[in-house]
């Protein structure tokens, strides 16, 4: 089977490439907005992106296969190159009530063109471009692939005829074959389908419905944030406030040894009488480490040792704060205490850690 060349025209492709770039754009300032608010707005906006991205693919799917169509059927059968001509073959399928139809032509096709569903059964198509009689081998070829591909029935469409051969190698076989006077009236006979207004009007309520159905789910998600954050509100981020040195260390750093350097000369005593012994200054006490928090994004384990095997002590909820004492070694897992006192190590995908906040911490030994 020859090479199958691209099924979108280069202004299809340019109109597609037009939207995502313009998507991509609007995509960033908006995901900022999204990862501000509560959890279950969150969910909100994402089943709301996906419904979006969903009908706007719909749409760009109907409009090229709409244009391709309108394209394929202006020219004559034989005009097709092999390629076009299977392409031809599915949406005329379609027409006469098939489903579930793909196109699988291209290198290492195992001999099926199309596959789709006809009344309940699974079909296997192969579709020949010629204009002389098909070759009994060819319908042998189609019933071994029936067998490989585990398929109810096969179908071999042509724009030429069968041999006399062809028919007995098709006879007690689920094989099928339309030449090419077959063919025209099954043309003619999806005309006459997408002509009648109940086929029409049966594609327009499923359609609907599909739309009804979008908006039904985008609703429930909606009301179902509201019942449980209330209405939509930026989430203020965790403020972490650095420990505070301890005078020791603040003695021993290089600002302190300055001060110490500079320290004004003093004048001999004017008199041998002994001088009062000087009380040394109480030492401030140290300010209390502020200990960092974070926000649990998704649940998991609360283990006794910084790897999977370790001891499951507890849990982790989404949108549990909690606190970090300590990471490890490789910074893949943080010691962590959970709202309902539990201390152990989490794996640090289930937080929602800020940048460079697990470099800070203190590295624990298990």
């Amino acid at each position: 089977m020859s090479r199958r060349r691209s099924r979108h025209s280069p202004d299809a492709g340019s109109a597609i490439g037009a939207l995502l770039l313009i998507g991509l754009i609007g995509f960033r300032p908006f995901w900022q907005t999204v990862t501000n608010l509560a959890l279950p707005w969150q969910i909100v906006a994402a089943v709301l992106i996906f419904s979006v991205a969903f009908v706007i693919l719909w749409f760009l799917r109907l409009l090229i296969r709409h244009a391709r169509q309108r394209s394929l059927l202006r020219k004559e059968l034989y005009a097709l190159t092999p390629a076009e001509f299977e392409e031809r073959v599915l949406p005329l399928l379609k027409d006469l009530g098939w489903s579930h139809l793909r196109l699988r032509g291209g290198s290492g096709d195992r001999g099926v063109d199309l596959e789709g569903e006809f009344q309940g059964l699974r079909y296997i198509v192969q579709c020949k471009r010629y204009t002389k009689p098909v070759q009994p081998s060819m319908v042998r070829d189609l019933v071994g692939a029936l067998h490989i591909q585990k398929a109810d029935r096969a179908l071999l469409v042509t724009t030429s005829s069968f041999t006399p051969q062809g028919y007995a190698e098709a006879r007690d076989q689920a094989v099928e074959l339309w030449d090419g006077t077959i063919l025209e009236q099954k043309i003619s006979e999806a005309a006459r389908l997408r002509e009648d207004p109940t086929r029409r009007q049966a594609v327009q309520r499923r359609r609907l419905a599909t739309f009804i159905t979008l908006v039904v789910i985008n609703g429930l998600s909606v009301l179902s944030a509201f019942a449980i954050a209330g209405p939509p509100s930026s989430v203020p981020p965790t403020i972490r406030t650095a420990p505070t040195p301890p005078p020791e260390s603040i003695a021993g750093s290089p600002l302190g040894r300055t001060a110490s350097s500079l320290s004004l000369p003093t004048q001999a005593p004017p008199s041998e009488e002994p001088q009062p012994t000087a009380q040394p200054t109480p030492t401030a006490a140290p300010t209390e480490r502020v200990v960092p928090t974070t926000t649990v994004v998704n649940g998991g384990n609360v283990r006794a040792a910084p790897n999977m095997r370790g001891t499951v002590l507890d849990q982790v909820h989404a949108g549990e704060i909690v606190e970090l004492l300590g990471r490890s070694a490789d910074g893949n897992w943080l010691y962590i205490r959970n709202p309902r006192g539990q201390v152990g190590w989490t794996h640090r995908t289930l937080l929602n850690l800020a940048t460079g906040i697990d470099k800070r911490l203190e590295v624990v030994a298990p």
